[in-house]
């Protein structure tokens, strides 16, 4: 089934297109609040991506923000603020309640390392809070020479709790920086992203990141099917905790399976 962008047109706060067939673009685009996420907004992030990632033909999806200031300034404070505010409820309910809040907050914004399809995000602007959980959940980051990054819960007086101090250890290569960043809740730069190895290259504006992700995009779209989404998935492994030999026999089981069964020449969805 091809492509078909009125698909996602209920997504209120998402621009959802075609780059070409196998290559598709997820823009964030809520500028009012600087691209902030409500409940509904990373609800209709995890939808996206599922939807995108069962179409047949898609290879690898662009993520990045329609508006020029800002990847995401992170959580909506205003909307979640009902949550947090001290009431009447009994405590062990309203741990249950946040348990539970927190676990599905968890899984949308986690979907790109779940999925299949790999993912490149584009990172511009404000990038607090939040925006580290959905970078570091995604395949590949590149980072505008503008970009600030902050991991800025400690600020508001809580522990990191949507994949950021969880994904960034395994992708990031100076873990006192990493710790340093996390408790202090300061803002760094796009270049030191780049030197901490949370991202792969810094570009000099969104412009120029679009052009580059969509080279890298396209390029990764050329290659066949059940290959793109077995190197996503078997390195994903590796970043999750499974172990060297397991990873071993995973790769070796699903080559077989997929050469075995004729697929090597094949583009059709891959087994997995």
């Amino acid at each position: 089934m091809p492509f078909n962008p009125e698909d996602y047109k209920k997504y209120e706060h998402y621009i959802v297109s075609e780059i070409e067939e196998g290559f598709i673009h997820v823009q964030f685009n809520n500028p009012k609040v600087y691209n902030a996420f409500s409940q509904k907004d990373w609800q209709d992030y995890r939808d996206i991506l599922i939807k995108i990632d069962r179409q047949p033909e898609t290879n690898v999806i662009l993520i990045s923000s329609a508006f020029p200031k800002a990847f995401t300034s992170g959580l909506n404070m205003k909307a979640a603020a009902g949550l947090f505010a001290s009431d009447d409820t009994d405590p062990d309910e309203k741990t249950r309640d946040i348990k539970v809040f927190v676990t599905e907050f968890q899984e949308c914004i986690g979907m790109p390392a779940t999925i299949n399809t790999p993912t490149i995000a584009l990172l511009n602007g404000i990038n607090f809070g939040l925006a580290l959980d959905i970078a570091a959940a995604c395949t590949i980051r590149v980072a505008t020479a503008d970009a600030k990054f902050s991991i800025k819960e400690i600020k508001i007086g809580i522990a990191a709790d949507i994949g950021s101090l969880q994904r960034l250890p395994a992708i990031t290569n100076n873990k006192s920086l990493l710790f340093q960043h996390a408790l202090l809740g300061d803002d760094f730069s796009a270049e030191e992203a780049l030197s901490l190895g949370l991202v792969s290259k810094v570009v000099p504006d969104i412009r120029a990141g679009i052009e580059y992700c969509t080279e890298i995009g396209q390029s990764i779209n050329k290659n066949i099917q059940w290959a793109i989404k077995g190197t996503k998935k078997h390195i994903q492994d590796i970043i999750d905790g499974k172990s060297v030999e397991e990873g071993l026999r995973d790769v070796a089981n699903y080559n077989a399976t997929n050469i075995g069964g004729g697929l090597i020449l094949s583009s059709r969805p891959v087994k997995l």
